[in-house]
């Protein structure tokens, strides 16, 4: 009986060892990519290259570690290999189109945070979809095992990322402690770069060795976290059903208004889909009624929820046409209307054990959501080339007029595809529209070449001023063409179709001040302003920052009906309420001694 015992520890120690190996080697490889970063050294070859060596020393290593033991040797290797090239097309693409940063430059050579993030997703998936089909022979497992995996992982690398955050607060003191008595060494050394990546990465490692031998531990922590989990299902069932409710007295028409509406709809159906599924957990433990009630209500819910979402999206694409967060927005409802399809028919079936069919439609949307990932990361259904197109044909077939159209999003937010649409907006020739396209387009790419024929149109001339029958002062605008003062002053030099104007005395002064917006802003109940006003040589600076809330408030600040209250607050009066400018500190230097220094 002592032999198998053995043959397991032994087992057990090799892979401990092979563990903290993979550890290692991923820390020194992170350490010399990110030197020659530092140095500016690439490996031979493209840019992307080096991307991909980022990309791949993050998640692959983890693939190995998280799989010895429980993948066979084969099987593991072959879907570190796949995931190796989904990553690197992740990272190339990237680069070459500058998707998700908005810039396209060769001298970029790190993935943007957003490809770091979703092929985190995309490997998490994919480990748990491997992983499970591997363990039952099948080409679908189980769910329970699908479950056991996913979540004991979960719970197991989140207990690693607290060990190896201990870790470096316990290093960091020690490091304090032996300042105190004048041995700076410890500090030294743990700021050294050579140091912190192996050290960080062998200790992840190490942690996932020690929670995966105490499964006890584990399943402990998974089993008080999804309780936790499934008594708020109630909790968020309760609202989600009065926001339905509510709908009919309220109508749509508040929902549609908000810019942020289809996204909170989307986060709220994304948190009732996690919490119907932590309290179904595997399928086999029983369920109390509490529980088994609101889950299916939450289900019903799932539909309509995702539904009006979609709707409101559809509506601004109508009306805006496709953007890259508007793709991203989409490709989340797909998930969304897929998990509520499937709830919501688990949650009518009586007949079934409860909930059972969502079983399959957690399985099914896994491979939907690694499906969706590999297509907007990589050429055939990016963000950034489906946005530019849309936006382009909308420009063309005159949807949407020169003086509306956001050049900038071509300019600085669409990568290489928008600055290739561009140098082709920039060469339009023949009509009067084309030719005033090419205009707008000239004046929003500082690279470009003066136009030799057409005169430039007044810069007020896209810019909405308030209130009505105000002039913009010809001095304030001279200076914004001769270069942007900084802040949304650039909306003016930029012609932003969403850049307004307020010329209002808003100190009392006696001279009118000049606010500008900001035409980035997505929240229509808000609106930060920069206030500028002339100093006594003429020049226009920035004087302070007002921020105004709430539609009335803006509705009144528009038309000029603006009260000032006379208290060192400098509150201003809009529609009853009371908002604060926010005039920019200024310094005086101090006097300098003439006392002469004692030595």
């Amino acid at each position: 009986m002592a032999a198998p015992a053995e043959d397991h520890g032994r087992a057990g120690t090799r892979i401990a060892l092979a563990r903290l190996g993979i550890g290692l080697a991923q820390g020194v490889g992170i350490w010399l990519l990110s030197e020659a970063y530092d140095r500016h050294l690439s490996p031979h070859g493209p840019p992307a290259l080096f991307a991909a060596l980022a990309l791949m020393l993050a998640y692959v290593p983890l693939i190995l570690t998280g799989g010895l033991g429980r993948i066979r040797p084969l099987t593991l290797a072959a879907w570190a290999v796949a995931a190796a090239a989904m990553l690197a097309i992740f990272a190339w693409h990237d680069l070459d189109a500058g998707i998700w940063s908005g810039s396209w430059s060769i001298e970029e050579r790190i993935p943007t945070v957003q490809v770091f993030v979703f092929a985190a997703i995309f490997v998490f998936v994919g480990h748990h979809l491997v992983g499970p089909a591997d363990q039952a022979r099948r080409l679908i497992a189980p769910y329970p095992v699908y479950f056991d995996w996913a979540w004991k992982d979960a719970v197991q690398l989140a207990l690693s990322g607290v060990f190896v955050a201990v870790l470096w607060a316990a290093l960091a003191l020690g490091s304090e402690l032996f300042k105190l008595i004048g041995i700076d060494a410890l500090e030294k050394l743990v700021s050294q770069s050579w140091f912190a990546s192996p050290v960080t990465f062998v200790a992840l490692a190490g942690a996932i060795q020690l929670t995966d031998v105490r499964v006890g531990l584990i399943q402990g922590v998974r089993t008080v976290g999804l309780v936790l989990l499934s008594w708020l299902l109630p909790v968020m069932t309760v609202i989600a059903l009065a926001f339905l409710a509510a709908l009919p007295f309220t109508g749509l028409a508040p929902l549609f208004g908000a810019r942020a509406g289809a996204s909170t709809l989307l986060s709220a159906a994304a948190v009732l889909i996690v919490l119907i599924s932590a309290a179904y957990q595997d399928g086999q433990a029983p369920v109390p009624a509490v529980l088994r009630w609101a889950g299916r209500a939450a289900g019903v819910a799932l539909v309509p929820l995702v539904l009006i979402a979609a709707y409101a999206l559809a509506l601004r694409v109508r009306q805006y046409g496709l953007s890259t967060a508007r793709i991203e927005a989409i490709a989340c409802a797909v998930v969304a209307a897929g998990f509520a399809a499937g709830y919501a028919l688990a949650a009518v079936r009586p007949r079934s054990p409860w909930m059972r069919p969502l079983e399959l439609t957690n399985v099914i949307m896994a491979r939907v959501v690694m499906l969706l990932i590999a297509l907007l990361f990589t050429p055939i259904a990016d963000p950034a080339r489906l946005a530019v197109d849309d936006q382009m044909g909308r420009l063309l077939s005159g949807k949407t007029t020169p003086a509306a159209f956001d050049y900038q999003f071509l300019r600085y937010q669409s990568g290489r595809y928008g600055a290739d649409a561009l140098a082709r907006l920039l060469a339009l020739k023949g009509s009067a529209r084309n030719l005033a396209i090419a205009q707008d387009a000239r004046a929003s790419d500082n690279s470009a070449p003066a136009a030799p024929t057409t005169p430039q149109a007044p810069l007020s001339q896209p810019i909405t001023v308030y209130p009505a029958g105000a002039v913009l002062p010809k001095s304030f605008l001279d200076q914004v063409a001769k270069g942007p003062m900084g802040g949304h002053s650039t909306c003016v030099a930029s012609v932003q179709p969403r850049c307004e104007i307020y010329v209002l005395d808003l100190e009392g002064a006696g001279s009118p001040q000049v606010s500008v917006n900001d035409p980035y802003n997505e929240d229509d109940s808000t609106l930060p302003l920069e206030v500028f006003s002339q100093d006594a040589s003429g020049a226009w600076t920035k004087r302070g920052d007002l921020v105004v809330h709430c539609a009335d408030a803006i509705a009144a600040l528009r038309a000029g009906h603006i009260a000032l209250e006379p208290s060192p607050r400098r509150d201003v009066q809009l529609a009853g309420r009371s908002f604060v400018f926010s005039p920019l500190e200024t310094f005086d230097c101090p006097e300098a001694s003439t006392a002469t220094p004692a030595h």
